[in-house]
């Protein structure tokens, strides 16, 4: 049966180990006045794990152990084609709006693509080593990444080349910017390490007792956490120190990836006193979680959905519906923010090519729905 798409409230797309990409739908039922999370599609385009997965508002991109970043539009349902740029497993992927995408890699190297022709517009080289985590400025002025050469290093994405380096004396694991951009965070197997824009240091640092394997800002100071336990935890930001003030029970096994959004209410707009939280676990779990701004220390989330994949789950994200995207007031994000000079762009040949899952040969890209 059809989903009444007036009522799909997000979307959520996961990866797993088992090489597929996982597309959900989160609706509302007026008449029983609750959520459910529906299968939408199912992509089995990879021949290795899906290790990282990022959205925006049409977009979708999965990096693989494969080394290939596979490309979707989630406004048609269909495949774009396949990067083949990195040498090495895809570690994370990041967009800027609908207008840029960084990805990186265990090769070392950091690549700017133009999504509207998908050209490289630029290979940032720097790490003596695999690149762990990418994290691009609200502004898209700048970016960090992390990597096993225990460096933290930030990036003009104006004029696409290193700003400078930070030797951080171990290889960490996730780095993230604040939604407002005034700090960023630093995760080191159990450690949040908080950053002060200004200075480049760190201005607090907590131990969460547990490798932290998923991070996500729920307000511009307060972050969710989840790792080798069941639980997730909220913590807060203040100028001096870092503080656990809600820690609540979330799945059966380790927690694999947190993604947070405004809420969606009735109408289609988003919340102003509420976040939803995705959560996706090693049980094989997707959960929506409803959390209330002001009272993120008194009372615990509020579990609105949930669905089982029966897969092992490696990352999840999430995107707003159209309606929402629509009228949600954020910062304004413009091309010129990430305005590369495209006459840098790579060299090399289209980076847009389709696969085949058993030799990789390039040629034109072809559209394809995705599976139902």
């Amino acid at each position: 049966m059809a989903i009444d798409q007036d009522k799909v409230c997000l979307n959520i797309i996961a990866g797993c180990y088992e090489r597929t990409v996982l597309g959900y739908e989160v609706t509302y039922n007026e008449k029983s006045e609750k959520y459910s999370i529906q299968a939408k599609f199912t992509d089995n385009s990879h021949i290795g794990y899906v290790k990282t997965i990022a959205a925006s508002n049409n977009l979708l991109a999965s990096g693989s152990t494969d080394e290939t970043i596979h490309l979707y539009n989630l406004q048609s349902n269909t495949e774009l084609g396949t990067l083949l740029q990195h040498d090495g497993t895809i570690t994370c992927l990041c967009f800027h709006a609908d207008s840029h995408m960084i990805s990186s890699s265990e090769d070392g190297t950091l690549c700017v693509w133009d999504t509207n022709s998908w050209d490289c517009m630029k290979t940032l080289k720097g790490h003596k080593g695999g690149v762990n985590s990418i994290a691009i400025h609200p502004s898209g002025k700048l970016a960090l990444s992390v990597g096993v050469d225990k460096t933290l290093r930030t990036w003009n994405l104006l004029k696409g080349r290193a700003a400078y380096t930070t030797n951080i004396k171990q290889a960490a694991d996730h780095v993230l910017w604040s939604p407002d951009g005034e700090l960023y965070i630093v995760v080191i197997e159990g450690v949040i390490n908080v950053y002060n824009i200004t200075t480049a240091s760190i201005a607090c640092t907590t131990n969460c007792k547990k490798r932290i394997n998923a991070v996500t800002f729920i307000t511009d100071r307060v972050v969710a956490v989840g790792g080798e336990g069941n639980n997730i935890s909220l913590y807060e930001i203040t100028k001096s120190e870092v503080t656990c003030i809600h820690d609540f029970e979330a799945h059966d096994n380790r927690i694999k990836g947190l993604k947070c959004v405004p809420a969606c209410t009735v109408s289609g707009k988003p919340s102003k006193s509420h976040r939803w939280l995705v959560s996706a676990s090693s049980d094989g779990y997707i959960k929506l979680w409803s959390l209330q701004i002001n009272k993120l220390q008194e009372e615990s989330p509020s579990l609105l959905a949930k669905i089982s994949t029966t897969a092992r789950l490696t990352c999840v994200t999430v995107r707003p519906t159209v309606k929402a995207m629509d009228t949600e007031m954020e910062k304004p994000q413009t091309k010129a923010t990430m305005a590369l000079d495209e006459r840098k762009a790579s060299p090399k040949q289209p980076a847009v090519k389709r696969t085949k899952a058993s030799d990789h040969k390039g040629g034109k890209s072809k559209k394809k729905k995705m599976k139902p």
